[in-house]
């Protein structure tokens, strides 16, 4: 498919706007900020992602993986309609406000089931998602007459995929896998079809509303370290990984937010365009780029738990390949980021993600701490070259 047509669907958000008339095309309307609804919200949406670390952790294959991406897909493809749903129509209504809150029920339910989705909770796992499809139609309904047409539309495709999931609960082996696939496709197809139309995008709430979803994030990977020691003794070595540990999670917040800076320049990268190019240009920055960017975080998260467990010790093939590999992708997804909005350079993060694969062997035949102190020092080397280059480039301006 084209980049266009991919898209102009952009998630599936109305043209018009529910409560007053759009303003010009190339202005985004008076900016709302994020509520703490949608903040609460995001909260519920984060734990689908300490379950989908823990089913990782539990098993770090191929399949364990393959899960891992079937499951993320269709959870981050929901949470991109219900963030862009919100930026349209903020929940500051009573009736928005209860259906908002029964979505999260049912992201939680969800989560619940996430652990064993493959194994006996599929059903579980697919009623959750039926009831989360159709909060986020319901919510749509309340968004004018167009809106309402608009998801009449593709409501069918996500309900499907619902059915998809369900049946796949009662099956096993391929055919079950292969209802998975078929809901991922589904949903990733349903707008090309329907050929759903964008709207007039807030920037400031969608920059704010995707930051704190990454703080949420990030901090889930951190909270790994915890959860990690199983409640054993605070001994020097534990405190000392943990610390070592901790850089990263914090070196990679740095990276994203630059004490918000950049999300300053984000909204100014956004407010810069027309309203269909904008829609695009978020599409492509808040969707796609941060897929591997959480990806690696769910790696990150499940490989902790192994790491900080024996720190002096060797680390197996799978974990040290997953944190390894979550830091190349958070750093991917970060250059990518960097470069659909032009916010920042990408070079050195691209570096700093393939040479992340050495740090594979010093765990792998040294010890895990000593593969975190190599990603650690990874990252900050890319931190202080691009602070470097920003100031050589604020004073080039």
């Amino acid at each position: 498919m084209s980049h266009a047509t991919a898209t102009s669907s952009t998630l599936e958000i109305p043209a018009e706007e529910p409560d007053k008339p759009s303003g010009n095309s190339g202005q985004p309307s008076a900016e709302t900020r994020v509520t703490t609804l949608e903040l609460f919200f995001d909260l519920a949406f984060v734990f689908n992602f300490t379950q989908l670390a823990r089913v990782f952790s539990r098993d770090m294959s191929a399949t364990g993986l393959l899960r891992v991406l079937l499951i993320f897909w269709l959870l981050w493809w929901m949470y991109g309609g219900y963030a862009w749903l919100t930026n349209h129509l903020p929940p500051h209504k009573k009736r928005h406000r209860l259906l908002l809150l029964l979505g999260m029920a049912s992201f939680l339910v969800v989560g619940l089931a996430t652990p064993n989705a493959f194994n006996g909770d599929g059903v579980a796992f697919g009623v959750g998602y039926l009831l989360i499809v159709s909060v986020h139609a319901a919510l749509f309904a309340f968004s004018g007459p167009r809106a309402a047409r608009n998801m009449l539309r593709i409501a069918p495709f996500h309900a499907v995929a619902a059915l998809l999931i369900i049946w796949a609960g009662f099956l096993e082996g391929p055919v079950a896998y292969a209802c998975w696939a078929g809901a991922v496709v589904l949903e990733v197809v349903a707008p090309m079809i329907t050929g759903v139309s964008g709207f007039e995008l807030k920037p400031g709430h969608f920059v704010e509303r995707h930051g704190l979803l990454m703080i949420i994030a990030l901090g889930d990977s951190f909270l790994a370290l915890g959860i990690g020691t199983n409640g054993g003794q605070a001994g020097l070595s534990v405190v000392t990984t943990a610390v070592l540990i901790f850089v990263i999670p914090a070196c990679l917040w740095w990276v994203y937010f630059d004490e918000s800076e950049k999300a300053r320049r984000a909204e100014r990268a956004l407010e810069r365009q027309d309203a269909l190019t904008r829609s695009r240009m978020a599409l492509s920055a808040f969707f796609y780029a941060h897929v591997p960017m959480l990806l690696g975080l769910i790696l990150i998260a499940a490989a902790v738990k192994k790491t900080i467990a024996h720190p002096f010790g060797q680390l197996a093939p799978a974990p040290s390949f997953a944190l390894a590999g979550g830091v190349a992708l958070y750093l991917v997804g970060i250059a990518w980021f960097h470069r659909i909005l032009k916010i920042g350079p990408q070079r050195f993060h691209l570096a700093a993600a393939l040479l992340s694969a050495a740090a594979i062997p010093v765990g792998r035949f040294g010890a895990a701490v000593g593969e975190v102190f190599v990603l650690g020092a990874l990252i900050v080397s890319a931190l202080f070259i691009e602070h470097r280059w920003t100031k050589q480039m604020a004073h080039t301006c």
